[in-house]
């Protein structure tokens, strides 16, 4: 469910500052109307603290916040209207069971009239009853949150280390309710996490975060090239490395990196014969390596 040209979300050269600490530092990032974007950073990178200056709860410093191409005060205010989230440690009322928690977050939240019953049937709380969500287990009360979340039935959601603490069983869970959003209601979800493995498996698109600042941005044909297995190789004269490259591979098939090291996406067993396509050529070679896909190891180099 991916619109390439428009802009669910955006920051434009964000920065919030506490303590004279930048935790946000001129961040600029574009979310995809239909994307599910995995918002990547190690614990203190300044995820959540993003997140917050998109939702409202922090002004930024410097920089602003768009919204589905909305800038102003009002506008923003109006935009916000259409998100849910999840972030941080979420607020029930123990004693309540999880309809009535649904039932008064959307009372006080103005959202009126939700369908709590389709809400618990969404996130596999059914069958809870009047069970008070005080004898809940971690991964009911995640999927609770989430509930709540999607009250309102929101265009963007957020959610901020949704999978912390759960079993397997949870995990595969709050994966499968984040893709049956997407596909099924064109959902824009943002996910902030550490851990990539889960994230890989659900999301089109990253950004990477790394002290306060955006690394990376990466979707479509880079972030496949990261999936790829590769032939990497160094020569010294790419006067001479061009010719055998565009003669024997499509603009598709390889690369040329900024520090001179040649990509070929090919398979690993293929080693061997491209460096006898250079050697055949007279091309030397200062280094050829293969390496299997890691998206997951290449992800983990950039934080």
């Amino acid at each position: 469910m991916e619109n390439t040209t428009f802009s669910a979300v955006a920051t434009h050269g964000a920065s919030k500052i506490y303590g004279g600490v930048r935790r946000v530092d001129n961040v600029s990032m574009s979310v995809r109307k239909g994307e599910i974007y995995g918002l990547i950073g190690k614990n203190g990178a300044g995820k959540t603290t993003l997140i917050r200056l998109i939702l409202g709860i922090a002004s930024p410093d410097e920089g602003n916040i768009e919204l589905n191409g909305k800038t102003l005060p009002a506008e923003l205010a109006a935009e916000r209207r259409k998100i849910g989230a999840l972030i941080e440690q979420p607020a029930f009322y123990p004693r309540m069971s999880a309809a009535e928690n649904i039932r008064t977050y959307s009372l006080a939240t103005g959202l009126g009239k939700t369908d709590i019953k389709g809400l618990l049937s969404l996130v596999g709380l059914e069958d809870t009853g009047k069970k008070p969500v005080r004898n809940f287990s971690l991964g009911m009360k995640q999927r609770l949150a989430i509930a709540m979340a999607l009250a309102g039935e929101p265009e963007i959601l957020f959610l901020d280390e949704p999978v912390n603490g759960l079993d397997p069983t949870g995990i595969l869970q709050v994966r499968e309710l984040v893709r049956t959003l997407n596909e099924q209601r064109g959902t824009t979800v943002i996910i902030s996490s550490h851990l990539l493995g889960e994230l890989g498996k659900v999301a089109t698109a990253y950004g990477v975060m790394k002290d306060g600042k955006m690394v990376k941005e990466l979707r479509g044909e880079e972030l496949t090239s990261l999936a790829r297995p590769k032939i990497k190789l160094v020569a010294p004269d790419m006067n001479l490395a061009l010719p055998v490259l565009r003669e024997n591979f499509s603009p598709m098939e390889f690369a040329i990196l900024n520090n001179g090291a040649i990509e070929i996406y090919r398979p690993t067993s293929e080693l061997g014969r491209i460096s006898i396509l250079f050697a055949e050529a007279k091309v030397p070679l200062l280094q050829i390596s293969a390496e299997e896909s890691d998206s997951e190891a290449a992800l983990v180099a950039m934080i």
